[in-house]
């Protein structure tokens, strides 16, 4: 089959190579005439889009890698003009669904068919087999999927692709896979400091990430947090670690995850708290207080920092699992999440062995409440030391409130009644009723 890729960045240059051995022709093109320069074997690079356009059989496939926003929606709008009824468009990058949604509007005007395809693997994943999420009408489905399984990763003899409903559907799932992501990077980051507290040094804590990454916590994360670690600076001979910037980015997919969890109601304080700690990391004009030095001699063993790990990972997992059931029931998808744990089982960023507990909540729970005492003694001892944990934090007070009998949030209730009348329900009746100063206003 020949298709097209525009955008000849890492990503699209990956997959464009991957496609071709696969035995498909690929034609390529870039707005950027420096990218054009590319010269591969077996790949056309084309002047114009108008060429690449020209090339392509009938129905056309051109698959989009570029920056998401307003790049893919005036390609999308450009392209409408030169393609044909019947001809595809492919989303491959990190796109927010609604501009997906609304990406597959515009291209209804003309005939044109739109797909969100998310692909999580990063330059190795696209070059050798990545995670894919597919969302897009049914019928396109049957067309995309023997194009899209030939380049995609492959677990248990079957391709890491799956189809997740309408429209932005597979975007939203890309969301959510990186929302827990961030959420296990920076869980894996507390780790390494906690570690340093029971006396370790980075060099031996990245050791100690690579054992870990053997047993329950094995994952990509795991690995290469391990690897990277102990990973020498080639000039000065001295450990990245200690030469690297603290400032962490973000491409935005963490704060469209929390966004929508927020308008969904759906709590992800996990994702939250990794998202914050990368915005308060870049932001200098907050980081000027003295520095806190409590003398305390603070005690945590690397067994209770890996139970927390263990355990902030399951919430985090947890939280996703909970806010792609809620949008899924809320948009009418198809977003299963035994279906979404298998396509992120190889070739995703997000890979790892908890993944198998991904569909059954319950055991992601069980899992965080086996080992909470390493997470309870983790946080207090980081607490002790001045040492940001917020994710494992964050995981905690969740994970506490979940089993609360009683939460102070019946507090909040008695302040909003009394401040705006809205109301309170009675634990054990059900009944609505109001407080008496409601009754003393009248």
């Amino acid at each position: 089959m020949k298709l097209a890729i525009i955008g000849l960045g890492v990503m699209g240059r990956n997959l464009a190579l991957n496609f071709r051995d696969a035995g498909h022709q690929c034609v390529v093109w870039d707005p950027w005439p420096q990218a054009r320069h590319w010269n591969v074997e077996g790949i056309e690079v084309c002047d114009t889009m108008e060429a690449l356009v020209t090339s392509l059989p009938v129905p056309s496939i051109v698959l989009l890698m570029v920056k998401s926003g307003r790049p893919v929606a005036e390609l999308t709008e450009q392209l409408t003009g030169l393609l044909e009824k019947g001809d595809i468009i492919i989303d491959g990058g990190n796109s927010n669904y609604l501009d997906t949604e609304n990406n597959v509007l515009v291209c209804r005007k003309s005939g044109v068919h739109f797909a969100g395809l998310g692909v999580s693997g990063g330059a190795e994943g696209a070059r050798q087999g990545p995670s894919m999420m597919l969302g897009c009408a049914g019928e396109l489905r049957i067309a995309l999927e023997p194009l899209l399984a030939n380049v995609a990763a492959r677990h248990d003899g079957k391709p890491c692709l799956g189809w997740f409903g309408e429209g932005g559907a597979g975007h939203f799932v890309k969301m959510v896979h990186n929302g827990i992501e961030y959420a296990v990077m920076q869980a894996i980051a507390e780790s390494w400091q906690l570690l340093e507290l029971t006396g370790l040094t980075s060099f031996a804590a990245g050791r100690q990430l690579e054992i870990w990454s053997n047993g329950p916590l094995a994952g990509y994360l795991m690995e290469i947090s391990g690897e990277v670690l102990r990973a020498d600076d080639a000039q000065s001979e001295t450990l990245l670690i200690d030469l690297v910037d603290d400032a962490a980015g973000q491409k935005g997919t963490g704060g469209w995850c929390i966004s929508e969890a927020v308008s969904l109601g759906v709590p992800v304080p996990s994702i939250m708290a990794a998202v914050t700690m990368r915005q308060v990391s870049s932001h200098e004009e907050l980081r000027v207080l003295p520095e806190v030095r409590p003398e305390t001699d603070v005690e945590v063993t690397v067994q209770a920092v890996h139970d927390a790990l263990l355990c902030a990972v399951a919430l985090a997992l947890a939280q996703g699992a909970h806010l792609l059931t809620v949008a899924s029931r809320e948009y009418d998808w198809k977003v299963q999440l035994a279906e979404a744990a298998r396509v992120w089982q190889q070739g995703s960023i997000l890979r790892m062995a908890m993944l198998d507990k991904f569909a059954d909540p319950a055991a992601l729970f069980d899992t965080a409440s086996e080992h909470a005492d390493g997470l309870r003694q983790s946080v207090a001892a980081a607490s002790t030391a001045a040492a940001p944990v917020p994710v494992m934090s964050a995981s905690l007070a969740y994970l506490d409130s979940c089993s609360a009998e009683q939460l102070p949030t019946a507090l909040v209730q008695l302040q909003r009644d009394r401040f705006g009348a809205h109301g309170l329900k009675h634990k054990e009746t059900g009944e609505m009723f109001h407080g008496p100063w409601q009754e003393a206003d009248t």
